[in-house]
C-alpha cells in the first residue's frame, strides 16, 4: 500500500488530502485545501498564497491517477469547492479536475448541521453530471479486487455533543496493511471513535487531534487531556505500527511539548509517531501557526492588507 501526503498543516495549509494506491485502486482521501482567512487579526502570507497554489497543483496531479474520490464531510478543507477561491487555490474548472469520471464516496448530508448540508447540496448539483457514480458511504463496504474499504457510521466532529457537524472515517485493507483515515474528531476525543478504533485494529491510524489553537474557546484543558488519553488508551492496545497526528492540532506551534508524553510512550512501545510532512521526509512547516513571525520577518507590500480587505471569499474550514 502507497500513502502519499498531498496538503495538510504541517505542509503549510487546511487539508488532510492523502493518495492511497493499492495493487486494485487508486482513491483521493479529503480532496480540500484551505487557508484560514484570519489568524492573528491578520490574512494568509504571501507565502501562504504560494503554497495553497502549488499544492493544489499536485492535488490535481493526483486526481489524474485516482478512480475512487472519499470526502468524510463538508468542511471546506476537506473537499474541492465547485468555485473559484483565492484561499483554497481554486479556478472555475478545479472541481472537474478532482471528481470528473470518479467513483465519490461520499458522507450522508442527512445529519450532518445546516452549513454542512448547504455545502454538500452545491457540490451534488455541480458534479452529478461528471461523476461515475455518488455513493453514500455511511456504515457500508466495497470490496475492489483484493482491496477492502470499511467505511464508518457517522462519528462525532469533536464531542459527542458538538454542533460543528459529523463525519465519517475509512479504513483500506490490503493482505496484512490497514490504514484508518479519521478526520476531525480532535482527538478523538468521542467514546464512538475511540471504540471504532479499537473494533478495527488499524495497522496505521491517520487522526485528526484536538484543536489547541482554540484553548481560549473551550478546547483547553480537560479537553485537550481527554483527547490525549484516548490516543494513549489507542497506543497501549497493542496494534498500532504508526499514528500519523493531523491537522487542528498542527496549528499551534507548541503541539509537540503538549503531546511529548503522548511521544514518550510512543517511543517505549516502539510506535512511530509522524506528521504527513514527516511521512515525505521533510520538516513541518506550519505556515499559519507561523503567520504573525512570517509578517515580521517577510512584510508583504504596503497595499497587500488593504486588498485583501477587498476580497470576498471563503475560506477556512
Amino acid at each position: 500500500m502507497e500513502l502519499v501526503p498531498i496538503a495538510e498543516e504541517s505542509l503549510g495549509v487546511r487539508s488532510m488530502a492523502m493518495f492511497v494506491k493499492t495493487k486494485d485502486l487508486s482513491i483521493l482521501l479529503d480532496p480540500g485545501i484551505s487557508l484560514s482567512p484570519n489568524r492573528y487579526g491578520l490574512p494568509p502570507h504571501p507565502r501562504e498564497l504560494e503554497r495553497v497554489r502549488a499544492l493544489r497543483s499536485i492535488l490535481e496531479k493526483y486526481a489524474e491517477e485516482s478512480e475512487y474520490v472519499f470526502i468524510s464531510h463538508y468542511h471546506r478543507d476537506h473537499f474541492t469547492v465547485p468555485y473559484p477561491s483565492i484561499y483554497m487555490g481554486t479556478t472555475n474548472d478545479s472541481f472537474r479536475k478532482i471528481y470528473s469520471n470518479k467513483v465519490v464516496l461520499m458522507k450522508s448530508p442527512n445529519d450532518e448541521n445546516w452549513s454542512q448540508r448547504k455545502r454538500y447540496y452545491g457540490l451534488r448539483k455541480a458534479i452529478e453530471n461528471i461523476v461515475k457514480n455518488l455513493v453514500f458511504a455511511d456504515g457500508k463496504e466495497f470490496t475492489v479486487g483484493s482491496t477492502k474499504l470499511i467505511v464508518s457510521q457517522s462519528l462525532p466532529h469533536g464531542e459527542d455533543n458538538t454542533k460543528t457537524g459529523r463525519v465519517v472515517a475509512i479504513t483500506i485493507i490490503e493482505g496484512d496493511e490497514s490504514l484508518m483515515f479519521m478526520p476531525d474528531v480532535e482527538g478523538p476525543i468521542s467514546r464512538l471513535a475511540v471504540d471504532y478504533v479499537m473494533m478495527m485494529k488499524p495497522r496505521t491510524l491517520i487522526v485528526g487531534g484536538p484543536p489547541l489553537y482554540l484553548s481560549r474557546r473551550g478546547f483547553g484543558g480537560d479537553y485537550v487531556s481527554n483527547a490525549l488519553s484516548s490516543l494513549m488508551v489507542i497506543l497501549r492496545a497493542g496494534f498500532l505500527n504508526r499514528l500519523v497526528i493531523a491537522h487542528h492540532t498542527l496549528r499551534d506551534l507548541n503541539w509537540r511539548n503538549t503531546f511529548r508524553q503522548l511521544f514518550e510512550e510512543a517511543g517505549r512501545l516502539g510506535i512511530s509517531v509522524i506528521t504527513y510532512a514527516g511521512l515525505l521526509n521533510r520538516e513541518d512547516e506550519l505556515l499559519e501557526a507561523m503567520r504573525r513571525e512570517l509578517y515580521a520577518r517577510e512584510p508583504p507590500p504596503k497595499d497587500y492588507l488593504e486588498r485583501f480587505r477587498r476580497v470576498k471569499d471563503e475560506g477556512g474550514d
